[in-house]
């Protein structure tokens, strides 16, 4: 048996699925594409952890959007950060190229030029559906992470927002937030230290400058309402 022989064999009995799946290209052996040499992924393996890397131009992008193709005829919702615009090109069918008609007879799978369904969304104010939450939603422990505050500064941020729920003031974006600081400091000051402790005006003025660095980088245009919710 040819050492072809031996590779695709190999190749075939480890890419036999059980249940359905999804395939991902031909395999290659020697820098030659071997034809129905396919390499499968079991679709129940999909919600798991997995890393495409590859030096520019060897396929990471394209592969990207062979999974999400994939995973979309399967009707399983995809969701790609693009960062780049590279991605998009799946909402509308390949106007088909001859290196594609050669590379897909050489993988030995049928090449139907296809549109999927895409909806586009965004952190900034570009076109698509806007994705922002308000501060309430993402609660103490996760804008501390956000801001990369210290613990005692993480501890303030927790009585911030203990003290907004108790009066049942809603915390919606940036601004509400720094107010609020302020306000902890300042007139609401003895308020704050018979109800939770003093609050340290310098702890409060770190976190006030954290949160100045975030606006400073678009991070206003995130928090605040509407806030986005999947079901609309």
């Amino acid at each position: 048996m040819s050492k072809q022989d031996i590779f695709f064999n190999h190749i075939t009995k480890g890419n036999t699925c059980k249940g359905d799946y999804i395939t991902l290209g031909s395999a290659m052996l020697d820098g030659e594409t071997l034809t129905n040499a396919y390499v499968n992924v079991p679709l129940k393996t999909m919600n798991r952890h997995g890393l495409i890397a590859g030096a520019t131009g060897t396929g990471k992008t394209k592969t990207l959007q062979v999974l999400a193709e994939n995973l979309s005829e399967k009707g399983v919702p995809v969701l790609l950060m693009d960062i780049k615009g590279d991605l998009s090109g799946i909402a509308q069918p390949s106007p088909g190229h001859v290196k594609i008609d050669e590379r897909m007879e050489k993988i030995g799978l049928p090449f139907e030029p296809k549109s999927f369904p895409v909806e586009i969304m965004s952190l900034s104010e570009q076109n698509g559906v806007r994705l922002r939450a308000t501060i309430s939603e993402f609660g103490p422990v996760l804008i501390s992470r956000i801001l990369d505050l210290t613990e005692t500064q993480a501890g303030i941020v927790a009585v911030i927002f203990k003290y907004c729920d108790d009066n049942k003031l809603p915390l919606l974006d940036l601004k509400d937030f720094k107010k609020i600081l302020q306000y902890a400091t300042d007139e609401g000051k003895d308020e704050f230290k018979e109800a939770y402790g003093r609050i340290s005006t310098a702890s409060t003025g770190a976190i006030l400058r954290k949160i100045i660095e975030i606006e400073q980088q678009g991070g206003d245009l995130f928090f605040g309402e509407k806030s986005f919710d999947v079901e609309d």
